[in-house]
């Protein structure tokens, strides 16, 4: 609930409403995202955590509907991957949809939580690790789940261009596998907001890599292998070079989710088991 301590207009009405946007803007949800210095103790850490690995959950959940199967036969995994959006049901999409709009927004809880971790370490640029991890947060809140459904929708285009006789298995190169319409919506409806979206994501890795094989925080050095980003990156490779199989598959469309709950997980894991945890 949104409260103003409205004053008497005693400095003429200019100033009453500057200070009262100010005082709206003070308690609005926007504000409730920004990176304020909120010292957060380790019971609400853990919970934030936790909603962040239930959050990427429901993602894992939106990803392996969409490539938990074998891929059709073709001269590449991405040719593979278009064609396979053909065998795709809608209820499939729509659920897809669903989970991954709620699951992947979720996860800036646990994003923020990492964040307080990082802003809590003993490097005089511990709030600035805080402030650029925070920002990955809202990126994936903001637009994260936008961006999930967008790629829904292009998948549904290319289901439906391959049901009025579209093949992607004729094609010759990746390019020539996508069709018209899926290829301008990609283009102009998904890139924008996925660059927008990954920027900061991306950064917000790599500076959580670095601070905690730094030591910059009060986590385990070797925390810095469950990042993000290195997830990502193994899991998108597996999928390329395994076999063509519906866990190879499915792993690899869910890179982003796994990114998410493996460091969530680990990290809980740990707050639970060391002892010395409540001190930070």
């Amino acid at each position: 609930m949104v409260t103003c301590d409205v004053q008497p207009l005693r400095y003429g009405w200019q100033s009453d409403c500057i200070y009262l946007l100010r005082r709206i803007r003070q308690n609005c949800i926007i504000y409730l995202l920004q990176d304020t210095v909120m010292n957060l103790g380790v019971g609400m850490i853990k919970k934030l955590l936790w909603i962040g690995f239930v959050g990427s959950i429901l993602s894992l959940i939106c990803d392996f509907l969409l490539g938990w199967m074998v891929y059709p036969e073709a001269s590449n995994h991405y040719i593979g991957m278009i064609a396979s959006c053909a065998e795709l049901s809608y209820l499939r999409l729509g659920l897809s949809a669903l989970f991954g709009g709620i699951g992947i927004p979720m996860q800036y809880f646990g994003f923020k939580a990492i964040a307080e971790i990082v802003g809590k370490g003993t490097n005089k640029s511990a709030g600035l690790y805080r402030k650029l991890i925070h920002a990955g947060a809202i990126s994936t809140a903001a637009l994260g789940g936008s961006v999930h459904i967008l790629c829904v929708a292009l998948m549904l285009i290319i289901r439906v261009e391959c049901n009025n006789g579209f093949d992607p298995l004729e094609a010759a190169t990746l390019l020539e596998s996508i069709p018209e319409s899926a290829l301008q919506f990609a283009l102009w409806g998904i890139l924008p907001f996925t660059i927008i979206m990954m920027t900061p994501y991306m950064i917000a890795s790599l500076v959580m890599f670095w601070a905690i094989f730094k030591k910059f925080t009060y986590l385990p050095r070797w925390m810095c292998v469950l990042n993000p980003l290195a997830a990502k990156i193994i899991l998108n490779a597996v999928a390329v070079v395994a076999p063509n199989s519906a866990v190879s598959n499915g792993l690899g469309m869910a890179n982003m989710a796994l990114g998410g709950m493996i460091p969530f997980l680990g990290i809980l894991i740990w707050m639970y088991k060391d002892k010395k945890v409540s001190s930070f």
